[in-house]
């Protein structure tokens, strides 16, 4: 007799373990795991897991198999992005501000976009939400990040005026 219970999900990118292949026989033998250990399996519900068993005194023993089912959860991608550093009024938000990245490849989609010039003021929010290439393995994930838009100190031009008589009103 086999004793092998479902067992509880997974996300993706976990391999299988022992964790999850734990069947176990009444009698000495040697079980074969389908898939084996170390496989990572797609996303997805009610995947199938499968046990061979073939007992040591085969002269009183038959072989056996049996199956479970696992979920596989799909991973929420880690997004690693940082406050970024003040920037003054008129600095059009660009890659030196949006530059989230993770291991996954996909899209970043940034609010505000790239060419935006924000107005001054402190903690202002970045948003990304990222969309994996890969959505049936992953969902897509998002952050926040704060900015500071300081104030910007005006250019101010004035050439030296040309030289005027004594009595010549400015």
């Amino acid at each position: 007799t086999i004793t092998w219970i479902n067992p509880s999900a997974i996300t993706y990118g976990t391999p299988l373990s022992a964790t999850q292949l734990n069947a176990s026989a009444n009698v000495p033998g040697t079980l074969t795991y389908t898939p084996d250990v170390g496989q990572i399996l797609n996303a997805g519900t009610g995947q199938t897991l499968t046990v061979n068993f073939v007992p040591t005194d085969t002269a009183r023993y038959n072989n056996a198999a049996k199956s479970v089912t696992i979920n596989v959860l799909k991973a929420t991608p880690s997004i690693t992005w940082a406050n970024t550093v003040d920037i003054t009024y008129g600095t059009a938000l660009s890659a030196t501000q949006l530059n989230a990245s993770t291991g996954v490849s996909g899209t970043f989609i940034y609010t505000p976009a790239s060419g935006t010039v924000l107005n001054v003021g402190n903690g202002q929010t970045l948003s990304v939400n990222f969309v994996p290439t890969d959505a049936a393995n992953y969902n897509n994930a998002s952050q926040n990040v704060t900015i500071n838009v300081l104030k910007a100190t005006p250019t101010i031009t004035w050439s030296n005026p040309a030289d005027i008589t004594y009595g010549t009103a400015l």
